[in-house]
């Protein structure tokens, strides 16, 4: 934080305790315009220089906020919304003013994540504005009152990253997130993969960054007696049309993983001897 502070003296930037800027206010409406994907309603909160810092599980990502477009086209298309929970801003004796935002993360309006943005504000020549952006998702915890057991919503959110994390191409989360002796059966009848077989077929696709983008409709979920393993049936809109899947997960130190898949193409009764017809050619 001294760092911070150094380098906002340096660069000049001065701040005004006594202004009447509603932090939280304006912080409510950065948000609305990030979800309106407002570009020039949005940037009109940043420095020009501003820096957005998105933490993942490969480290910090950094990105100018002139370069932000791309992702505000997502939130325009309704791909992404961001759903705050609490503002809270913080005001330091030295001017700097930061703002914590817990919020929850949808894509194609399914729960991809929790998170916590921080944006610190400060005041230059053009007013008060935002000089960086932090955001990160937090790790869900499995721990409540109901006696540290899971619940069906926790394992939903586990699940709901694994398919955002195929289409955003985020080869490391998404097979980090499988056991070591996961299987998938695919759609197509040769297609039995176990992890190793599974993660060279899949390379291609996340180095092109072609994946697929698989959209939950629902999920059930069954839980062992002693509540290491759990096991779904799910709906997913695919440019299949709708396919069903099922697959078992386990607690394994501590940690919920993925041990077995099973994508399957629905077909209609009235539609199978055609099918047969199909296969057989």
């Amino acid at each position: 934080m001294k760092i911070v502070l150094l380098l906002l003296l340096i660069v000049g930037i001065s701040y005004d305790g006594r202004s009447n800027f509603n932090f939280e206010q304006n912080t409510k409406e950065f948000l609305i315009h990030l979800n309106d994907g407002d570009s020039a309603r949005f940037m009109q909160h940043f420095q020009p220089t501003a820096i957005v810092y998105n933490i993942t599980e490969n480290g910090m990502e950094q990105l100018a906020i002139k370069d932000f477009s791309q992702v505000l086209q997502k939130f325009k298309a309704k791909q992404f919304r961001e759903e705050f929970t609490s503002i809270k801003a913080t005001q330091l004796e030295s001017g700097l003013t930061y703002v914590d935002i817990d919020f929850t993360f949808y894509i194609n309006e399914v729960v991809a994540f929790k998170g916590v943005d921080h944006v610190l504000w400060v005041k230059d020549s053009t007013g008060v504005k935002i000089t960086s952006y932090y955001s990160g998702a937090l790790k869900p915890k499995f721990t409540t009152s109901s006696g540290g057991k899971t619940s069906a919503g926790e394992l939903d959110l586990l699940m709901n990253k694994w398919h955002v994390d195929v289409a955003e191409s985020n080869m490391k989360a998404y097979f980090d997130f499988m056991s070591d002796n996961f299987i998938f059966l695919g759609t197509d009848p040769s297609e039995r993969w176990t992890r190793g077989e599974f993660e060279s077929f899949c390379k291609p696709y996340f180095d092109k960054k072609s994946t697929w983008n698989f959209t939950p409709n629902w999920r059930n979920w069954y839980f062992s007696s002693d509540e290491q393993t759990a096991w779904f049936e799910e709906s997913l809109d695919t440019w299949m049309e709708e396919c069903r899947a099922s697959g078992v997960m386990e607690k394994i130190n501590g940690s919920w993983k993925i041990s077995h898949y099973n994508l399957t193409v629905l077909i209609e009764n009235d539609k199978v001897d055609k099918f047969i017809k199909l296969r057989k050619k």
